[in-house]
């Protein structure tokens, strides 16, 4: 039942969340502008209205990513329930029977709520947006550089092939100084080529001047032949070799995890990604988190106002975004499990927020 102490901290709690989360953003690009862009645009004079387009999908990057729903939650809290404190609110609710969990039940419902919302944002609108600011970003903020091309290495191919290219162009989809060979234990196969791209028409990989050699070991039988054009032997689309390459931020966590086990039957590494797949339900929880954080020091600190309310809400967002990215290095470098690499950093606040909350003087 929702009574008139819900409704109170309810509208307090909402009109304060979107104030914050639109003062965030509105920095956030601000800053961005400053540091990043300003120099390319006034360089080679972008057209503004793709600079405008380009920041609008780069909100759910801000949110989600730079975890600022998170910290919005945790502003939002200490705000409310600070000013609550200040006017000795809580005293008097304390003072007439109201227990401490009954008085902050929807700051809590809310905060919850709210993360849910996040996940699911991100998981639609986020993805897209997403993906449309990295393509504006790649065809206007970074068509200047010039990168150099790159090996590749692919194993478990279709018909057991494994594919080495030295000079790999992701863009233009084609490699020079090409290897491939199989073994499967009766036969050997080898093959050198001097270029491979990828033809989206026919919808296959060819090689192009270059020699084959096969052993059979059964008849002790050797054939070369030579290369002028010709199909490759193995079928998977650029698609499904390089579905790795795009951010995760621009998958759904159902498109991740398939391009995973995909990637893994194809011998590509995926640890790193699936400390990303993990980090895309543990980032939406930390909003969650958050609420727990501010309830004991709203309460204990009760002068300060919004001044001490930002300092403590920087101070907790740092110490969260250095243990983040420590626990993430080390799910990528094997020492902490993927799950446990994008989970811990919550399960450590949450710990600290309830045992706070627990010693809070009632």
């Amino acid at each position: 039942m929702i009574t008139q102490l819900d409704r109170y901290f309810a509208k307090g709690f909402l009109r304060t969340i979107l104030k914050v989360l639109v003062s965030l953003v509105l920095l956030v690009i601000v800053i961005d502008f400053l540091t990043r862009q300003q120099a390319k645009i006034g360089r080679y004079d972008f057209p503004w209205h793709v600079l405008v387009l380009y920041y609008i999908t780069f909100i759910p990057t801000i949110l989600f990513t730079y975890q600022t729903a998170a910290m919005a939650v945790l502003v939002s809290g200490l705000m409310v329930l600070g000013r609550a404190a200040q006017n000795n609110e809580v005293t008097a609710m304390l003072a007439g029977g109201v227990s401490l969990w009954r008085m902050v039940r929807m700051p809590v419902l809310l905060a919850l709520l709210t993360a849910v919302a996040a996940f699911a944002v991100e998981e639609t609108l986020g993805v897209r947006a997403t993906a449309l600011a990295d393509r504006i970003e790649h065809e206007y903020f970074r068509r200047f550089s010039v990168g150099e091309n790159t090996g590749v290495s692919w194993t478990r191919l279709s018909g057991g092939w494994t594919c080495h290219i030295l000079k790999f162009n992701r863009a233009a989809l084609t490699g020079q100084d090409v290897y491939l060979h199989r073994d499967d234990g009766r036969q050997w196969d080898h093959i050198e080529a001097k270029r491979i791209f990828w033809d989206e028409d026919k919808g296959a990989w060819f090689l192009e001047d270059g020699w084959s050699l096969r052993f059979d070991g059964a008849k002790e039988e050797e054939i070369q032949n030579r290369i002028t054009q010709v199909r490759a032997p193995f079928s998977e689309s650029p698609r499904a070799l390089f579905a790795l390459e795009d951010p995760a931020e621009t998958k759904t966590a159902r498109t991740l995890a398939a391009d995973l086990r995909r990637a893994g039957r194809l011998g590509v590494p995926t640890r790193r990604h699936w400390v990303d797949f993990h980090a895309k339900f543990a980032r939406p929880a930390l909003c969650f988190v958050m609420i727990f954080l501010a309830i004991p020091f709203a309460i204990r600190l009760r002068r300060g106002g919004v001044a001490i309310g930002f300092g403590i809400s920087l101070a907790v967002g740092l110490a969260y975004i250095t243990l983040f990215y420590i626990c993430m290095g080390l799910g990528v470098i094997g020492k902490l499990p993927p799950p446990a690499a994008a989970w811990l950093p919550n399960a450590v606040f949450l710990c600290v927020g309830l045992y706070l909350c627990r010693r809070t003087p009632t």
